[in-house]
């Protein structure tokens, strides 16, 4: 498993993160959240999680997307087959091409009339082989593999909704999509369907940042594993080339006839970013710490406050980047 974060190095930003915040080594495989090591998935036991690191998870995550080996391998026959191989060959059956049609001479009026036909004759010829090979690939892209997403949704917050107040700091990494200088983000890969779920990888994560209460309490998110809702932005694949690069280094080929079908297949992504000067809300259970920056020890007023077990915070107001 790479530890290449989905950071967007740049010029201007050279002082930002390059390491990701946690190894991506598990997937639960019903809403495609990228997961940790010995992590269980937020949608609690009934979500399946394989790993990313052993043929075996990599071969359950495989059959999920786009469905049992001796499936697979029918859709691609068909799909290379184009539904039938249409052909106009047949249509010169017969003719032995020695240039000589009859025992006749082709003389005056009668050779014109004959050429005219000639000519009409290949002009069929030539629209039937057109249409032949529209139809052909017409059939190839429906026979085509097409890869199903998450049987569920990514867990929504749904815990108790907490304080809220504003984000406060610097920022230490770049959205992968967008590439925003951020705090903290998450993304959706999606791959376009007209039916069926569309999801096919879930991920975020944080370097760690402050929140400044509206109580003026201080709560502190460590680097990890997030969870983060809010105003989305959606960006083509083509758009976002550190993301494409990222599930290469997660995708491993076992099987030479998979060749070409990718366990996360997508055409767009939707980011979320988290930023200094953002409002955000805090879901879930918090805790009180001792601040080792500050002097008073545990009931001091500056004590800090933090989540117990994965972060949820849900972006209420961005500010407006110049």
């Amino acid at each position: 498993m790479s530890s290449t974060s989905l950071t967007a190095p740049q010029d201007n930003q050279a002082s930002l993160t390059s390491r990701a915040a946690f190894p991506r080594v598990r997937v639960c495989i019903d809403c495609r959240t990228l997961l940790g090591p010995k992590e269980a998935c937020d949608g609690g036991p009934k979500h399946r999680v394989t790993s990313l690191e052993t043929p075996a998870g990599r071969k359950a995550l495989l059959t999920e997307v786009w469905g049992p080996p001796s499936v697979r391998r029918r859709a691609k026959q068909l799909a290379k087959a184009g539904g039938g191989g249409l052909g106009a060959g047949t249509l010169f059956e017969g003719c032995t091409g020695c240039g000589d049609c009859g025992t006749f001479a082709l003389e005056g009026e009668f050779a014109v009339v004959l050429a005219v036909i000639a000519l009409i004759a290949m002009a069929g010829v030539a629209l039937y082989w057109i249409i032949a090979k529209i139809v052909e690939a017409i059939r190839a892209y429906q026979n085509r593999p097409r890869p199903n997403g998450g049987l569920t949704k990514p867990p929504s917050l749904r815990r108790r909704a907490g304080p809220s107040g504003v984000v406060v700091g610097q920022t230490h990494m770049l959205a992968p999509a967008t590439g925003k200088s951020c705090v903290a983000w998450a993304l959706d890969l999606r791959n376009d369907r007209f039916l069926g779920t569309d999801l096919m990888l879930h991920d975020a994560e944080t370097t760690g940042f402050d929140v400044k209460l509206d109580d003026g309490t201080t709560l502190r998110v460590p680097g990890g594993r997030i969870r983060i809702e809010g105003p989305r932005e959606r960006v083509d694949r083509s758009d976002a080339p550190p993301v494409d690069g990222f599930v290469q280094t997660i995708t491993h080929q076992d099987d030479p006839e998979d060749e070409g079908l990718d366990p996360f297949p997508f055409d767009t992504v939707d980011e979320i970013v988290v930023r200094p000067g953002d409002r955000v809300r805090i879901f879930g259970e918090v805790e009180r710490e001792v601040d080792p920056a500050a002097p008073g020890g545990y009931r001091a007023p500056n004590a800090i406050l933090v989540p117990t077990g994965v972060p949820a915070i849900r972006v209420e107001r961005q500010i407006e980047q110049k």
